[in-house]
């Protein structure tokens, strides 16, 4: 029988023991495939949403067309930005209203992200979540490895220390281990409490920080708040052409930004083109006021002038010019009158000449093109230099019957009789226009005591002087023409004499086409020439003279060019043919 060995048998290995060999070894290496990161949204309108992080960046804000978009009114349109780079990812701000917050840490400059840092935008908060950051942590982390128990059977060798065997621990005195364990948990538990306190201290720092930058925030948004609505006041200012005063509140705006500095760069820009309007509408403000001065004054030219340098795109500035131009325009033509005026009534004053030349002057200055006022201007010299030397005869144009004529149509009655006066001689025109004024002058002198046709005569005549067209002169003939002829028509009407009625209306209408008592009148003699023509029509087989006579009637009673007159005209001449 062969000796027994010295070594001790090996054992079989048991299942677990194989199970264990078979798994692999832990090597501290992380995964080579690292899992997408994403934005988790904590708070705010987008509560409850993820985003993942696609591409190598990401913008966040409340545009449509942001990658993370956030219905959210506290984030700004375009507000951060998170980029993929070679350390991970980060967060900057994009200029935004409010700011971006990381951890409640307000960012300045773009920022590394950890997993689980905050991001806070306005009153919406995301958690960004790296799931491959973390697991690569974990796999880098050395695993946990129980220390080897060793009893008195494992041999230390010569060198080793003996362990205190189980019988010794039995053996140790109860009173002794339960100080030691006492001992140990009080260690403990003032550690655990250290621990806490520690966690609690930098809980109540991160609270403490996050409550700071949260007032900050709030303080921002309060003055960014109040600068704006400044701003809005400003440009109500604007609109009510308010320039001074919206100039000096936009300025001040601007000035409390430079301190305060909590505008977007889009707002400021906004508020300096204002400003620029302001500063450029200043001026126009007080060009108008005194364009305004001197309409007010007469001086006409020096207001044209005026006017002319304005330039403006505001809408009620726009209406002010335009304004004070329909005035100008008015003022223009009544001075053109007035002057006419003075012409003709005082020509041999030298003081009233100057004062005509002076007006047309002006009106030549605010009107180059003005047609009368050349002529009124050189009526006005003529009449100076005569008044200054009475001797002097009056010049003859070469055609004077055509100056004569040209004088009296604008106004100038005694210019006009000088002028026939000096050419009748020579001219048989200038010889029946000097008759022609002498029988105007003095009707027109007595024109309250004329009869109704004495008064067409006279404004038949006045026409004939100027040459077919009515003078300056004829307004007063005209109202008095009006008056005496309506009064006609209505008497006419009245007794049923529509021929006499339609004649005396068709004169007022020629005085005043838009007169509403003569155009009615001529309205209803239409409506009755037809059931004139009718009842013709209806007798012109049975008595045709008496149709005829109807027929005549109605052609006395409407004009030729009326469809009536002309159908009356037809049936008359047929019957004259039978």
């Amino acid at each position: 029988m062969p000796p027994p060995s010295r070594n001790p048998p090996a054992r079989a290995r048991s299942a677990t023991g194989q199970a264990a060999a078979a798994r692999p070894r832990r090597t501290g290496v992380a995964p080579a495939v690292r899992p997408s990161a994403k934005l988790v949204c904590s708070a705010g309108p987008a509560s409850g949403q993820e985003f993942p992080l696609a591409g190598d960046e990401v913008t966040i804000g409340r545009a449509a067309d942001a990658t993370v978009s956030v219905p959210d009114t506290s984030v700004s349109r375009k507000h951060a930005l998170v980029r993929k780079t070679d350390e991970g990812w980060a967060v900057s701000d994009l200029g935004s209203g409010n700011g971006t917050l990381v951890n409640g840490e307000v960012i300045s400059e773009e920022q590394l992200l950890s997993n689980d840092d905050v991001i806070t935008l306005g009153d919406s908060e995301f958690q960004f979540v790296d799931a491959g950051a973390a697991q690569a942590s974990e796999a880098l982390a050395p695993s946990p490895r129980r220390a080897p128990v060793r009893t008195s059977r494992t041999g230390g060798g010569s060198g080793s220390r003996p362990r205190t065997s189980r019988a010794a621990r039995l053996d140790e005195d109860p009173a002794v281990a339960a100080k030691k364990k006492r001992k140990l948990f009080i260690l403990f538990g003032t550690t655990l409490a250290v621990l806490m306190s520690v966690g609690i201290g930098v809980k109540a720092i991160g609270n403490k920080r996050e409550a700071e930058a949260r007032a900050k925030a709030a303080l921002v948004k309060q003055k960014r708040d109040e600068l704006l609505a400044e701003f809005q006041a400003a440009k109500g200012l604007i609109k009510e052409a308010r320039f001074d005063d919206a100039r000096q509140s936009l300025e001040a705006v601007l000035a409390a930004d430079e301190e305060a500095q909590v505008l977007r760069p889009d707002e400021k820009k906004s508020i300096g083109t204002y400003l620029e309007t302001a500063n450029r509408e200043v001026p126009n403000e007080q060009t108008l006021q005194d364009a305004g001065k001197a309409l007010a004054a007469d001086q006409l030219g020096q207001a044209a002038t005026l006017l002319g340098k304005v330039k403006t795109s505001i809408p009620s500035t726009e209406k002010r010019l335009e304004t004070l131009k329909g005035t100008l325009e008015t003022r223009l033509g009544e001075k053109v009158i007035e002057a006419r005026k003075k012409l003709s009534a005082s020509p041999r004053d030298l003081a009233i000449m100057e004062q005509v030349k002076a007006m047309a002057e002006d009106v030549l200055v605010a009107r180059p093109e003005d047609r009368d006022a050349p002529d009124i201007k050189k009526q006005a010299e003529d009449n100076i230099a005569r008044i200054k030397n009475p001797n002097l005869p009056p010049p003859i144009p070469e055609t004077p019957h055509l100056e004569v004529m040209n004088r009296f149509r604008n106004g100038d009655q005694s210019g006009a009789v000088s002028l026939a006066q000096a050419c009748a001689a020579k001219s048989p025109q200038c010889r029946a226009l000097e008759g022609q004024l002498r029988e105007f002058d003095s009707k027109f002198k007595a024109m309250d005591g004329l009869s109704a046709q004495e008064l067409w005569a006279l404004y038949l005549v006045d026409k004939k002087i100027a040459g077919g067209q009515s003078s300056d002169l004829s307004k007063p003939i005209k109202t008095k023409v009006a008056s005496v002829f309506m009064l006609e028509a209505s008497k006419a009407k009245t007794v049923g004499n529509w021929v006499n009625a339609i004649g005396s209306a068709r004169k007022v209408l020629e005085v005043d086409a838009q007169h509403p008592a003569a155009n009615q009148i001529i309205q209803e003699a239409r409506t009755k020439a037809n059931d004139i023509y009718l009842r013709g029509y209806q007798l012109k087989e049975t008595s045709p003279d008496e149709a005829a006579k109807l027929f005549k009637e109605v052609l006395l009673m409407t004009p030729d060019d009326d469809q009536t007159h002309l159908k009356a005209k037809s049936r008359l001449e047929e019957l004259q043919r039978q």
